[in-house]
């Protein structure tokens, strides 16, 4: 599916097996659909996709604590 929002120039931990640290992340209708590099994940932006460059911040995977 075509993004909504490109999260780009930032070290994602994608929360793998491996915790590898990609730099993009594509979203559409709320879900990721695509994790890699700035180049492979910027190239899906098509013109209405929002580009937000995160200037080298870390991208966490969400956190849920099951005990409150």
């Amino acid at each position: 599916p075509e993004p909504d929002a490109i999260y780009h120039n930032a070290k994602v931990v994608t929360g793998n097996d491996g915790f590898e640290v990609a730099e993009a992340v594509a979203v559409a209708d709320g879900r990721i659909v695509a994790v890699g590099s700035d180049a492979t994940v910027t190239a899906l932006a098509r013109p209405t996709t929002r580009m937000v460059d995160l200037g080298g911040k870390p991208l966490l995977p969400g956190f849920y604590d099951n005990h409150i």
